[in-house]
């Protein structure tokens, strides 16, 4: 082996994403050798909380084989070698860096950290450049790591079980969920409880030459119908109206700043119907293949090389009238999210260059998609402004004032790229001179009615918890999917739905555990980690805090039939367990660790005939493992289902309680009357 090759393999560089690896390797080639850990290699155990709750220190196990596996082949390759950790520059990110760095720090010669806002050849080396030592990075954000997923632990391990024992069914309960799920239930709820108001919409249609000019009473909403009524009456017999005012205004309209995530979130969505989880995923390729910064921020900040790059080809794209006089600069409300950019282009080339890279990279048309968008605000914030003159003209009709009011485009600016915005109808006002008189040839009342606020979308919902300062750029997509999957929500179109499960959880939650869904207390603790993240709090106070509220400052007690159940299991299991008998958490730990996962016989009998009945496959995975017969079941159910038919009572029950809708879907029908009679008979007890 040659000393160079011997020095190569000793650099290594760890990052999360296989993909990720691969494009900087091609980068670098023989320099450095380039491993990813898949994700997170680290997590809680599934099975336990994880958590000792007397010191709350977390016990982080390896999360599968493969991972052991991946660890192994990196410890190898770091002995006594220079290891640089690249892995996102956020808290998830330094997460499994600082997991990595505390398997490899007794075997490496050095660990550096690094962190690559860009996959680009130029970036990354010269970030490497400026790579630190690990010990020098910020521990801040592996504490605010751990604060988030120790916190969240203990309230979903807490009250979740708490909530599905006092509603009945399964429940899941958490830190930043339950008031997302809120929102949805209280939106659901103004909808239901909103009393349609009538107003009235005065107008008269005007004739100038040969076109027709629309003309509305100064009060464009009027409360009283009498009153508009009277305004018809009075002005009927009246053949002209006369120009009393003509204002003329230029308007100028800036561009907007480079993304954030949660605003490229809201714009995908409202744009291509795109979850939050769709968007990230779309993002995260174009970020690992080189085509955009890191996605995950909520700062609007570019750099200098960034701006003069864009700044080129806005004048090689469209000349120097389209450029911004001065340099457009961005700056965040959250000084320190300043320390990132905002999500932006990283090739400065034009759109069809950019086509080229998506094609030479096999990515989708989805993902083009999404890259034409940023694409378009980036190069677009640096643009000119656009420049409209409007127009608003005043008649007079018997001492009734109408007005009218046009817009005109003089220069697109900005809005010569950024297209998504360029709905704007112009309104062309023929010349009309001070003193004139047009002829009236109708009158239009039109009765109108307040409508209800508009149900989330995931792209509305994202910038509500965004507003109340629920979540942060990495956990918004999360969030989203979480309640979809717990059955909290439903997606119907673009639109989202609260269940009946939502209900009863908020209903729960409201009576009992309040300030789990207070969105007051829910960003307090979000800034509190963000306290933690620059090293003024104590991520251990965040945990405690959240402990105490879930537990009332009560001692939960060990119930009879929980003592032996768990002595059961000591005796299978040959363990001695007399010191915890009497320690509530501790012995749930236990029963987590031990409690049987093989399914009865009876449920083993079951899924067989289910299997006969719908044709679905029953591995032999499914049979071996409690959960997942149960889940199979569950799906199998569903699958037998389709071909039944509801009963006229059934129906009945549906459409007495407001769920007609139900009436198209037999499974989720059934579904549905299973937990109402379930809740009925808890009633009746």
């Amino acid at each position: 082996m040659s000393k160079k090759e011997n020095k190569n393999k000793n650099r290594i560089i760890i990052v999360e994403s296989p993909k990720k690896a691969r494009e900087i390797q091609k980068f670098l080639g023989n320099e450095y050798t380039v491993k990813a850990t898949v994700g997170h290699f680290k997590d809680l155990p599934e099975k336990e909380m994880g958590v000792d709750l007397n010191t709350f220190e977390p016990k982080f196990t390896i999360k599968s084989r493969n991972h052991k596996k991946i660890l192994s082949e990196i410890k190898k390759l770091a002995k006594d070698g220079e290891v640089f950790i690249a892995t996102d520059p956020d808290r998830e990110g330094y997460a499994i860096g600082y997991f990595a760095y505390e398997e490899l720090k007794k075997r490496a010669k050095s660990i550096k950290r690094v962190e690559f806002y860009e996959i680009t050849k130029k970036h990354i080396k010269e970030r490497l450049k400026d790579a630190i030592d690990f010990e020098k990075s910020n521990l801040g954000l592996f504490n605010a790591f751990l604060g988030r997923r120790v916190g969240d632990r203990i309230v979903g391990y807490i009250l979740s079980p708490k909530a599905s024992k006092e509603i009945g069914g399964r429940f899941s309960v958490g830190r930043v969920q339950s008031p997302a799920v809120r929102l949805i239930v209280e939106r659901e709820e103004e909808i239901k409880n909103f009393k349609p108001q009538p107003y009235y919409v005065v107008s008269v249609n005007l004739m100038k030459g040969k076109e027709i000019i629309e003309a509305f009473y100064e009060k464009q909403r009027l409360e009283s119908k009498v009153f508009a009524e009277e305004i018809i009456k009075n002005i009927k017999d009246e053949k002209f109206a006369t120009v009393i005012d003509i204002r003329k205004k230029e308007v100028k309209q800036s561009p907007k700043p480079p993304f954030t995530t949660s605003v490229l979130q809201q714009t995908a969505s409202s744009q291509f119907k795109f979850s939050p989880e769709k968007t990230m995923l779309l993002a995260q390729d174009l970020f690992e293949n080189g085509l955009i910064t890191y996605h995950r921020t909520d700062s609007v900040r570019m750099s200098e090389e960034a701006i003069s790059g864009i700044r080129e080809l806005i004048k090689a794209l469209f000349g120097e009238e389209y450029l911004s006089s001065r340099v457009r600069v961005y700056k965040s409300k959250n000084t320190q999210a300043d320390a990132h950019e905002g999500i932006r282009i990283t090739n400065f080339i034009p759109w069809e260059e950019q086509e080229i890279l998506l094609k030479e990279k096999g990515l989708s048309e989805d993902h083009k998609k999404l890259l034409y968008l940023i694409y378009q605000r980036s190069v677009a914030s640096q643009m000119a402004d656009a420049v409209y003159l409007r127009t608003t003209v005043l008649f007079d009709i018997k001492n009734y004032k109408f007005k009218t009011t046009g817009s005109i485009i003089k220069f697109l600016g900005y809005k010569k790229i950024y297209d998504i915005e360029n709905k704007d109808k112009q309104v062309i006002i023929p010349d009309i001179k001070l003193g004139e008189k047009l002829e009236k040839v109708k009158e239009n009342l039109a009765e109108k009615f307040t409508k209800p606020p508009s149900r989330y979308t995931e792209g509305s919902l994202v910038k509500k918890l965004e507003e109340l300062g629920i979540g942060r750029p990495s956990t918004y997509a999360t969030i989203l999917k979480t309640i979809r999957e717990r059955g909290y929500v439903k997606k119907e179109g673009n639109t989202l739905f609260p269940t009946e499960e939502a209900y009863h959880l908020i209903e729960y939650l409201n009576g009992k555990y309040n300030w789990v869904i207070d969105y007051n207390f829910t960003k307090e603790m979000e800034e509190f980690l963000d306290k933690v993240e620059e090293n003024k709090k104590d991520w251990k106070e965040f945990v405690k805090e959240l402990y105490e509220r879930s537990t009332s400052g009560e001692v939960s007690k060990v119930s009879k039939k929980m003592k032996n159940y768990a002595l059961d299991l000591a005796k299978k299991h040959g363990k001695n367990i007399d010191d915890i008998l009497e320690d509530y958490e501790k012995l749930r730990d236990f029963i987590e660790k031990h409690k049987d996962t093989k399914p009865s016989e009876k449920q083993i009998q079951y899924a067989k005939a289910l299997s006969e009945k719908t044709g679905l496959e029953l591995s032999e995975e499914v049979l071996q493992d409690k959960d997942k017969i149960k889940k199979w079941i569950n799906r199998a159910k569903k699958e037998a289902m389709k071909d039944y038919k509801l009963s006229e009572k059934q129906k009945a029950i549906l459409i007495k309680h407001g769920q007609e809708k139900l009436l198209e879907d037999t499974p989720k029908a059934l579904e549905w009357l299973d937990k109402f009679f379930k809740q009925r008979r808890r009633k009746r007890k």
